[in-house]
């Protein structure tokens, strides 16, 4: 029986490509503890995403303050905020309760959750430097990562071919990359590394996307 819940848990709609070391050997490892759990309580999947929203902006807010403190926590809380964005589907395989709207509205939560935490890290960064630039970089960082998520989700979603188109966009979309860059911006207190490469990689990756699948 334990086997089998496992083995549900696995059993992720997107590919372990776009993050094949922090998400599937440490994400993936905690969520499925928390989800085994949850799976025997009368909590719903969507609840579940709620948690993960409202965890996420906390962590926006918290960025928002710029102090280094207040920078370290909001990393830990975007990190929860992570694990329990996976969790929300795996409680849905472990309850046989998925549903479209389920599937959808968790895409909006983490569009959401993405957009806020770069305006509070945008909002922050402002506040230390002063530059217009910073407000720019935020813009199309918060723009860049909200279209490569939503093309992301939906190619993986409804693509069906394995292509060496595909596997080249799979290697951009590595998240890996982007938790690296974010424990690194949160630890040295340099939140305008994040901004500048999520405004400059993103938005190389959806448009990459959009040309290769046009």
């Amino acid at each position: 029986m334990q086997l089998e819940a496992e083995k549900k848990i696995d059993q992720s709609p997107g590919s372990y490509s776009d993050s094949p070391i922090i998400d599937r050997f440490i994400i993936r490892k905690i969520s499925g503890f928390i989800s085994g759990f949850l799976s025997r309580t009368p909590v719903t999947p969507n609840q579940v995403t709620i948690v993960s929203l409202i965890i996420g902006i906390a962590a926006a807010v918290f960025f928002s303050h710029g102090a280094h403190t207040y920078t370290i926590i909001a990393g830990v809380l975007y990190f929860l905020s992570t694990v329990f964005d996976q969790c929300d589907g795996e409680v849905a395989r472990l309850k046989q309760m998925e549903t479209e709207f389920g599937w959808k509205f968790d895409i909006i939560v983490d569009a959401i959750v993405n957009a806020v935490i770069v305006i509070g890290i945008t909002i922050a960064v402002y506040m230390k430097m002063g530059s217009v630039l910073v407000i720019m970089a935020g813009f199309f960082a918060m723009t860049g990562i909200t279209i490569s998520l939503l093309l992301a989700t939906y190619f993986s979603r409804n693509s069906k071919k394995n292509t060496g188109t595909k596997e080249m966009l799979d290697k951009l979309n590595n998240k890996d990359f982007f938790y690296i860059i974010m424990l690194l911006s949160v630890i040295f207190n340099q939140m305008i590394w994040f901004l500048l490469i999520m405004a400059v990689g993103t938005n190389i990756y959806w448009i990459v996307h959009k040309i290769a699948y046009r």
